[in-house]
C-alpha cells in the first residue's frame, strides 16, 4: 500500500468519535443531568449508550427512506425526550434542552487540534461528518479544529454510511478518490468510503470499535501522531 499512500492529497475526517470524545462527553452530561434531577448518576453510561443506539436507528431509517429527513439535532432532541419519559427520569424542560444540545459541547481528544493543524500544512483537510453544520461550527471553534472545508451529511439529507455523503465530498471539491483518504475511528465508515475508491485510515480511540480481522485499511494508527508519521511528506514522495 506504500505507493498508494504517496498519492494522498486530501484527508476527509470523521469528527464524532474520531476528533471529539462523543461517548465520554455525552455520558458526563447525562450524569450531571441525573444528579441535578436527584436520580442515580450511575445510570449515565447505560442511558447514554441507549441514546446513541436510538440515534443510530433513526439515522438508519432516514437513509432507508422509511422516515423523512431529520437533522441530528432534531434526532437527539426527540430521542432524549423519549428516554426520559420511558425511564421516568424527572428532567425539567431546561435540563432536557441542555441534553438535546450536548452534541455542540463534545470535548476534543487531546491530540486533535495540534495534529489537525500540522496535517493542514501538508494536506487538504476536510471534515465529513454526520453532525449538523451548526454543531460542526461549534465543535471546531471550541476545540480549535482547523479545516480547509467542512461538509455535513445534512447537505444531502443523508447520514454516513449512505453513499450520497461520500459522493458529496468528491463532487463538491472535485476530488480524485485515488488521492483522497477517509480518516475515522469507525470501521463501518471506512468500509463505506472504500467502496467509493477512497483510501482509508483507521485511528484507534478509547471506547471505539476495533477493525475486523478481514478489514484491509491502508493505515491503522494508534492516534493522530501515528497517522501523521505514516503519511509521507511531499518530500518523501519525491525521493521515492
Amino acid at each position: 500500500m506504500a505507493g498508494e499512500r504517496r498519492r494522498v492529497g486530501t484527508l476527509l475526517f470523521d469528527v464524532l468519535g474520531t476528533l471529539v470524545d462523543e461517548t465520554g462527553s455525552v455520558a458526563d452530561e447525562v450524569g450531571s443531568a441525573l444528579t441535578e434531577a436527584g436520580s442515580d448518576p450511575s445510570q449515565s453510561t447505560r442511558l447514554s449508550r441507549e441514546w446513541a443506539r436510538r440515534i443510530s436507528e433513526q439515522q438508519r431509517l432516514v437513509n432507508a427512506g422509511e422516515i423523512a429527513w431529520t437533522s441530528q439535532d432534531q434526532v437527539r432532541r426527540a430521542t432524549i425526550n423519549e428516554i426520559a419519559a420511558e425511564h421516568g427520569i424527572p428532567l425539567d424542560r431546561p435540563a432536557l434542552e441542555r441534553l438535546a444540545t450536548a452534541g455542540h459541547r463534545l470535548r476534543p481528544w487531546p491530540d486533535s487540534a495540534a495534529a489537525l493543524a500540522s496535517l493542514a500544512e501538508r494536506f487538504l483537510t476536510v471534515a465529513l461528518s454526520n453532525a449538523d453544520l451548526p454543531t460542526l461550527a461549534d465543535l471546531s471553534r471550541q476545540g480549535g479544529l482547523r479545516w480547509h472545508c467542512v461538509l455535513s451529511g445534512e447537505l444531502v439529507r443523508a447520514y454516513k454510511p449512505h453513499p450520497a455523503v461520500y459522493r458529496l465530498a468528491l463532487r463538491m471539491l472535485r476530488l480524485d478518490p485515488g488521492r483522497t483518504m477517509m480518516v475515522a475511528t469507525h470501521p463501518w465508515d471506512l468500509r463505506a468510503a472504500a467502496e467509493h475508491g477512497l483510501m482509508t485510515a483507521y485511528v484507534a480511540r478509547p471506547g471505539g470499535t476495533a477493525p475486523d480481522p478481514t478489514d484491509q485499511f491502508d493505515i491503522v494508527a494508534s492516534d493522530l501522531a501515528d497517522l501523521a508519521g505514516q503519511l509521507p511528506t511531499e518530500v518523501d514522495a519525491v525521493r521515492r
